[in-house]
This record gives structure tokens, C-alpha cells and sequence, in this order.
């Protein structure tokens, strides 16, 4: 069983992903064409009329039911062979039905289509010069006719059938391309939680020397200046000056350790380049961007610069995923009070890759909050819609 749509369809040649949509459009069209073919032959023989009737109907199920339209198709072609009358006008819609079966992604139905159109060619390279013979065998019979047929013919369905594989060829680089695209995405955002997990241990070790080294200091100097209190009060004081003492010196090392960890902070300028990078690999992929920049950047807080660029590179992957390539994704950031960021697409009937675990959404709304913000990604009419909103002076950590 194959889903088009909302709808199960029995053929398991169906090409898959398919939309409703396109569905629709092939019936449509597909009707348009066989009332017109129908419409010019009316004053024809019954087998043109037939003929037109069967491709017709094999236009409108092309993709949604390829065997039958290969089946409505050969028995055309077979009636035209058994009568010897050709119906020319609807027969040049065969390349239609062969491009579509050169760009189908079963390997078997292309191989199989390719041999029928070469067969098809050389049989109706012997039919066709007798049908408009009048009868008489002599021109029929000639070889000039035949091969003259033969090369028109096998241009029309070979040459239809390679444009199909030609697109099929160039699709399949390009999901591949994307499917590459993603794949370093994804790289990237790990390497980027990796190093974020090592800085984060880095400041734990830091922050375990300095306050393990002092608070030892301070307990023992602690504990003589107790007892030395009565029977020394100068050592006592003593003890509590070295006490004052580390616990300044550890104050001034704490801030040291937050100061280094605010420095290897992407500043606004370096995510700007990043963005601009971001920004072309996603043009690159595929996808059309319209950007939006309000306010100084410059302006805002390391922490907010560095959390939107975080938000933004995940919006934009989730966006690759699973939006539309064919509609614009549209990106607003706000600088003028605090931040405010959003990001828009559409959503995709056949997204690129199956549904996550929801960690990259969990992912942005953490870094919101440890900014002080607040993020909400949700679904909304006629796709989807990620919004972070960092106040000017975040209440998160500085």
C-alpha cells in the first residue's frame, strides 16, 4: 500500500512521497488532455478514438498508478499494431508516459520501459510506413521507410524516456547533496555541544581548584583563630586577616574564571561572519532565505548574541529537515530591545528526514533560559514558527 495524501492507493508503484496535490494536478490535467483528444477525433475512426480514450487515461494516473498506466499504454500501442491504424496525434503523447516511467525510482520499471520503448520503436517502424501506405506494399516495404520510422519513433520515446532518467540522475545528486548537508549540520551542532560540555568541565575544574584551595585555607585558619582566641588573640587575628585575605584572593579568582569564560564567548562580530556562513550553507542546500536585521547587534550581551546564533543554526537545520524547499524561510531579529528572534517556513509533505526525538527543540529552549528568555517552537497555520525572546538585561546567568 502506498499514502498519497490522506489516501491509500493500491498500485506499489506509486512514486513515493507523492502529494495530493500532484495528484490532483495529473488527474486534471490528464482530463483536459483526453477531452481534447477526444474533441479532434471525433470525426475519426472507432481505434483513434479508443487510442485517445486509453492515453488519456494513462495521463492521468501516471504517478499515482504507474501500472496502469503502463497497461493502458501497451494496450494502445497494441491496438494501433493489430488494426494498423495509428492515431499520430495521440501518440505523441507517449513521451509523456515515458519520461515519467524514465524518472520513476524503481530500477525495474525503468529498465522494463526502456526495452518496451526500443521494441515499440522497431514495431512501429513496420506498422506506421504500411498504415499510410494506401495499400500498396511497395512503398510499405521499403527500407528508407522503415529506418526513416524507427529513428523518429525511437527519438520520441528513448529521448523522452532519457529526459525522465536524466531528472531522476540529477534529483537523486540532489537528495544526496541535501542528505550531506544535513549530515554536516549535525556534525557541527555535536562538535558545538562538545565543546560546550568541555568548557563547561573546564570551569568546573577551575572552579573546584579555587574554591577547594581556598575553603581549605579558610577552615584551617578558621579553626586556630577558635582556639587561639583565649590564649592568643593576636594569632587569632592573625587568622582572621590570612581568612579575609583568601577569601578576597578567591573572589578575585572566581571572577578571573567567569571573565575567561565570557571571552571565549562568540562576540557579535564573530557570529555575524558565522551568520553570513550559516546563511550561505543553507542557500547552497537548497533553501530560500529572506532576512530581516533590526537594532544594533553590537549592543546586545555576548550571552544573547551567542544564544540566538545557537537558536538560529538549529531553527534553520529543523527548517532543512523538515520544511519546504520550495517556499522562502523568512528570519527576523530585533536587536532594538534586548532580542527578539524568529524564524518561519513551511512545512513539507515528504520532509527530507524522518521525525526527531524533539532534543534539538529541548536544546533551544535550554540556551533560552539560561539567557533569561523564553523560546516557543509550535506549529503554526501553513507551517512552523521558532520565537526566542531575550530580554535587554537578562535575570539568567551573567
Amino acid at each position: 500500500m502506498v499514502m498519497i495524501g490522506r489516501y491509500r492507493v493500491a498500485d506499489p508503484l506509486a512514486f513515493p512521497n507523492l502529494s495530493r496535490r500532484s495528484t490532483i494536478a495529473d488527474a486534471v490535467i490528464g482530463l483536459i488532455l483526453l477531452v481534447l483528444m477526444l474533441a479532434f477525433s471525433s470525426g475519426l475512426t472507432t481505434t483513434v478514438q479508443v487510442v485517445s480514450l486509453l492515453i488519456g487515461l494513462a495521463l492521468m494516473c501516471r504517478r499515482s498508478a504507474p501500472s496502469v498506466m503502463m497497461l493502458l499504454a501497451v494496450t494502445s500501442a497494441v491496438i494501433q499494431v493489430a488494426t494498423y491504424d495509428v492515431a499520430v496525434g495521440p501518440c505523441l503523447l507517449y513521451s509523456v508516459l515515458y519520461y515519467t516511467a524514465g524518472n520513476h525510482p524503481d530500477r525495474r520499471v525503468r529498465g522494463a520501459s526502456l526495452a518496451v520503448a526500443v521494441v515499440g520503436s522497431a514495431i512501429a517502424a513496420w506498422v506506421y510506413p504500411r498504415s499510410t501506405a494506401f495499400g500498396t506494399d511497395a512503398e510499405a516495404s521499403t527500407i528508407v521507410s522503415h529506418t526513416m520510422t524507427f529513428v523518429g519513433i525511437a527519438v520520441l520515446l528513448v529521448g523522452s524516456w532519457t529526459f525522465g532518467f536524466i531528472r531522476y540522475q540529477r534529483h537523486s545528486v540532489e537528495q544526496a547533496r541535501i542528505a550531506e548537508q544535513i549530515s554536516e549540520l549535525e556534525r557541527r551542532r555535536l562538535l558545538d555541544l562538545y565543546d560546550e560540555q568541555a568548557q563547561r568541565s573546564s570551569l568546573a575544574r577551575d572552579m573546584h581548584d579555587v574554591v577547594a584551595h581556598s575553603l581549605a585555607v579558610v577552615v584551617a585558619q578558621a579553626e586556630g583563630a577558635r582556639f587561639a582566641l583565649d590564649a592568643s588573640p593576636e594569632a587569632a587575628k592573625e587568622a582572621l586577616g590570612v581568612i579575609a585575605d583568601t577569601a578576597r584572593q578567591a573572589l578575585a579568582d572566581v571572577r578571573g574564571v567567569l571573565e575567561e569564560l565570557r571571552s571565549t564567548e562568540s562576540t557579535a562580530e564573530h557570529a555575524r561572519t558565522d551568520r553570513d556562513q550559516l546563511y550561505a550553507r543553507m542557500r547552497a542546500a537548497g533553501m530560500t532565505l529572506q532576512s530581516t536585521d533590526i537594532g544594533d547587534e553590537d549592543a546586545a550581551s555576548p550571552l544573547s548574541v551567542r544564544v540566538a546564533f545557537a537558536v538560529l543554526t538549529e531553527a534553520l537545520t529543523n527548517a532543512l529537515k523538515y520544511g519546504d524547499l520550495g517556499a522562502p524561510v523568512y528570519v527576523r531579529q530585533d536587536w532594538s530591545d534586548g532580542c527578539r528572534l524568529t524564524v518561519a517556513n513551511s512545512l513539507s509533505e515528504k520532509p527530507l528526514a524522518p521525525g526527531g526525538a524533539g532534543h534539538g527543540i529541548r536544546g533551544m529552549a535550554e540556551r533560552a533560559e539560561l539567557a533569561g528568555g523564553t523560546l516557543t517552537s509550535a506549529a503554526v497555520e501553513g507551517g512552523w514558527l521558532v520565537e526566542l525572546v531575550i530580554p535587554a538585561r537578562p535575570e539568567g546567568p551573567s
